[in-house]
């Protein structure tokens, strides 16, 4: 079973709030000083578009916002804005290169973010299916089905774990960044974050975790192959004879936030996998497994979730969570086998980045889901896996389609 065989094999679309669309004006004015734009993009991750259009726009990278980071090896649609007082003149109407497009839809009182998102589309297409394989997404899939749902098109309920993307370097097998910074190991940490070679790195980002996968300790070899990229200042740090927690400390904050936030969401898993096990233990539901690099995926049945249990909320992992009693010995038993407590998720010597609160639901929703009716796929050539179909969803914002899609089988 393939996904994302090509680019457009996996599309998204954002659908937006009410009270967003009900902020568009058609033109600016002085409480509206954000110009809004539909952004289009193919085989091009989130940050990197914005940095294209940064270029071509010839505006400073801040003042371009994003409400949310969609997939590089997609075709995706999603809204960005513009501070309309960085530009030097009208914000065009139109604006794309080869890998992306901006269509501008109106102007807004705030710059975007993951706010105005109420959900995600999906059209994905997955190929490599035989018969079996084929028959057993349509069968997981009705076992997913929330019976109280109304409405011609099921609605799908499944455990709402984090996806592999979201795990950085760790899903390379060469451990967490933020399990790192708690110990005060900034040099793990800086390798891990910025200088662990991986098979799927590109551009900029291929030339820096090479150049110091080669040469770690001799920052000025590094330096005369790293290009021009903001990471790039945490070894001239270095280079200068800085410690390893002054260089941590000079890598982009995104790249900061992204570190510690990737290994409280390796805890979530870990907590929402466990509570997944129990629950279907104690309903005697049989329960899905999928296979990850962290620990199996377990899916119930949706007959398994009361309704307490698709309301219920898991704490982030954080020095200031309050953890529900049912998850005490849960959390408790994790946080051990880490060598941890939740009082010890804080990095020494660094106010930021920092393990920040908030939680998450255990269960999401898949709205509109659909199957279509399976066709020859056109890259099989002989082999006797020549099945592919589409399927076709909404997620709400945060959830992971590859995360539904491992729960059918995928």
């Amino acid at each position: 079973m393939t996904i994302r065989r090509t680019p457009e094999d996996f599309r998204v679309e954002e659908r937006h709030t009410d009270a967003f669309l009900g902020s568009l004006t058609p033109e600016r004015i002085p409480s509206h000083p954000f110009a809004a734009y539909t952004l289009e993009k193919i085989s091009l991750a989130t940050p990197d578009a914005l940095g294209f259009i940064s270029n071509a726009l010839d505006v400073p990278r801040p003042a371009i916002s994003a409400a949310g980071l969609k997939d590089r090896h997609a075709v995706t649609s999603q809204v960005i804005t513009i501070d309309c007082a960085a530009l030097r003149s009208h914000p065009p109407m139109h604006a794309e290169d080869t890998a992306w497009r901006l269509t501008r839809i109106g102007f807004v009182p705030r710059a975007a973010d993951a706010n105005i998102i109420a959900r995600n589309a999906f059209t994905i297409v997955v190929r490599g299916l035989e018969k079996r394989p084929f028959d057993e997404l349509a069968s997981r899939s009705s076992l997913l089905v929330d019976a109280a749902s109304r409405g011609p098109v099921p609605e799908l309920l499944f455990v709402n774990y984090f996806g592999d993307q979201r795990f950085g370097s760790a899903r390379h097998g060469k451990g967490f960044v933020g399990r790192a910074l708690i110990d005060g190991n900034f040099e793990e940490a800086l390798r891990l974050a910025i200088g662990t070679p991986a098979r799927k790195d590109s551009g900029g980002v291929r030339s820096l975790t090479r150049a110091l996968g080669i040469h770690w300790g001799d920052w000025q070899a590094a330096l005369a192959e790293i290009p021009r990229m903001p990471e790039r200042g945490a070894i001239e740090v270095l280079a200068r004879g800085g410690s390893f927690k002054d260089a941590f400390a000079a890598l982009p904050s995104f790249t900061q936030e992204i570190c510690v936030e990737a290994y409280q969401s390796h805890l979530w898993n870990a907590i929402a996998r466990e509570l997944a096990h129990a629950l279907a233990e104690t309903t005697a539901q049989r329960a899905f497994e999928a296979d990850d690099l962290f620990g199996p995926l377990i899916f119930p049945r949706a007959s398994a979730l009361t309704p307490a249990f698709r309301a219920f909320m898991i704490p982030t992992p954080s020095p200031t969570s309050q953890m529900h009693e049912c998850l005490s010995e849960i959390v408790g038993g994790i946080l051990d086998d880490e060598g941890i407590s939740l009082d010890r998720l804080r990095i020494p010597g660094l106010a930021r980045p920092w393990f920040g609160g908030g939680d998450r639901p255990f269960i999401a929703r898949a709205r509109g889901f659909s199957i279509d009716p399976p066709m020859r796929d056109e890259f099989a050539g002989r082999s006797p896996a020549n099945i592919a179909c589409t399927v076709r969803f909404e997620l709400p914002r945060g959830a992971y389609a590859t995360v539904l899609l491992r729960a059918l089988g995928q």
